[in-house]
């Protein structure tokens, strides 16, 4: 029972600290500086700390998605931005990856003789 407690203090401790981390990151001038936000993560952190009340209510006014995802780092950063591709459609980096994966499809069904040439004005 003593240690279940001490995890759930560590556990508040962490998240009040990720919420301030968070403000510092996002908010300037009481203003918020993003278009909004994703919360990914692989277990229920990112819920707890979205549904928190140490969470910036303007904060929780740009969430835009929660998503589950299986890596840390630059994998699971790479990860939570496919599974919130849908909620992201207008956001220019998502549009730039689908048109850069389509121009990798379209090289790899072309047959090995033929040159691809990609500029300007596209030929074939």
């Amino acid at each position: 029972l003593r240690f279940a407690r001490l995890r759930m203090e560590k556990r508040h401790n962490y998240v009040r600290k990720v919420a301030e981390t968070a403000v510092e990151m996002f908010i300037r001038n009481d203003k918020v500086n993003v278009a909004g936000l994703v919360l990914a993560g692989s277990a229920d952190f990112k819920t707890e700390l979205g549904q928190s009340d140490m969470f910036d209510q303007r904060l929780q006014a740009k969430m835009i998605k929660t998503v589950d995802v299986s890596y840390g780092g630059e994998n699971g950063f790479n990860q939570a931005i496919e599974l919130a591709a849908d909620a992201l459609a207008n956001v220019k980096f998502i549009q730039e990856k689908k048109l850069i994966g389509s121009y990798f499809d379209e090289i790899s069904q072309v047959d090995e003789l033929m040159k691809f040439e990609f500029g300007l004005l596209m030929s074939y």
